[in-house]
């Protein structure tokens, strides 16, 4: 009795394999990366991108550890849209203190809040201190009954 072997060329199917399975495409081809970058060119946070394209944040971070001239393009991507989103903020006091504009404008804006701020912060010359020695104010006990604690003692002691 012998047997016959098939050939190598005609093996059956393969089996399913252990994992997850594949889904016929590829989410984040050329085309899809194209436009994913002129997102980010555009001013748009690489979450916001990523959510517009309809495909899952972690799977251009994925591809920037992977693939090195793609990382090398988002950052210059994500450079150009930094510039992009600045262009939106208008030169003011906000963008002298939290973006570090130094520009003529914006320090002028600084100026004249900072200028404006401490004249509203003076107290008026003409009225007289309170009667307080310091930080130190006097217990009031009125209205305290005999055996009871007032209120002042009751903050004195929590303190």
């Amino acid at each position: 009795m012998t047997r016959s072997r098939t050939p190598a060329t005609a093996r059956p199917e393969q089996p399913l394999r252990r994992g997850r399975p594949a889904t016929g495409h590829a989410p984040f081809e050329a085309p899809t990366r194209a436009v994913y970058l002129d997102l980010l060119r555009h001013g748009a946070r690489l979450g916001e991108a990523a959510d517009q394209l309809g495909i899952n944040r972690a799977t251009p971070a994925r591809y920037r550890r992977t693939d090195r001239e793609f990382a090398a393009a988002v950052d210059d991507a994500r450079a150009v849209g930094a510039k992009v989103r600045l262009e939106g903020v208008p030169h003011d006091e906000y963008r002298y203190n939290v973006l570090k504009c130094r520009c003529p404008q914006c320090t002028r804006a600084a100026t004249t809040g900072r200028a404006a701020r401490r004249t509203e912060a003076t107290p008026d010359t003409d009225e007289p201190p309170a009667n307080t020695a310091g930080d130190i104010h006097p217990i009031r006990l009125g209205g305290a009954a005999v055996g009871e604690s007032s209120p002042s003692f009751l903050l004195a002691r929590a303190s």
